[in-house]
């Protein structure tokens, strides 16, 4: 009453009464086939983590590409932006340095931009270049001595930036898209080269 018929002992006996070491072999093939399908989906699920140790090395990877690209691209556009300054090599120096750190962060962020699972997508690419582009470049600027503040007026030509201002931004921004750029540029090429791989 209530038994399970069980094939290949034969009688008819509940399975739950057998000793352990006489479970039908059907049950435990089943089973173990079950505990390999799950093993393997987690080690696919550890290889596609988007946090695992892997993806670390990457960002290190992305950062060292873009330091020594921005770094190099930077160098000759920075020199000659301070050359006859008062302490120009210091400055160069200094602007050299603090970009390469700068390369190296957007290098990081443009890969993560830059997906695996997306199309590639010029306008995108651009866009993350652009955008670095457009901040480093005002926040270079500085104002002149002789602008009013409350509201900001430095005179001609455009009354909230003067011609020095301008060409500060000038300067600032042809920096930038050395800098950038060249990350970029380097970025892709290792992307091509699968020396880096798209984040997931």
């Amino acid at each position: 009453t209530g038994w399970t018929s069980v094939h290949g002992w034969g009688t008819s006996v509940d399975p739950l009464t057998l000793p352990t070491g006489r479970v039908p072999l059907q049950l435990g093939a089943s089973q173990l086939n079950r505990r390999r399908r799950s093993s393997l989906c987690m080690m696919v699920k550890e290889d596609d983590d988007k946090f695992s140790f892997g993806q670390r090395i990457e960002s290190v990877k992305c950062g060292v590409v873009g330091a020594v690209s921005g770094g190099v691209a930077l160098t000759p556009v920075a020199f000659l932006h301070n050359l006859g300054a008062d302490n120009g090599v210091a400055q160069w120096e200094f602007d050299t340095d603090m970009g390469s750190l700068e390369a190296a962060l957007f290098a990081i962020v443009y890969r993560y931009c830059v997906r695996l699972d997306g199309d590639s997508n010029e306008m995108l690419q651009m866009g993350v270049v652009g955008a670095f582009v457009l901040v480093r470049t005002l926040s270079k600027i500085q104002v002149s001595g002789s602008c009013d503040a409350i509201p900001l007026s430095c005179g001609a030509p455009l009354g909230y930036f003067d011609w020095g201002m301008l060409l500060q931004g000038g300067w600032s921004g042809l920096e930038s898209v050395a800098l950038f750029g060249a990350a970029a540029f380097a970025m892709e090429y290792c992307f091509s080269r699968q020396i880096i791989s798209k984040f997931p």
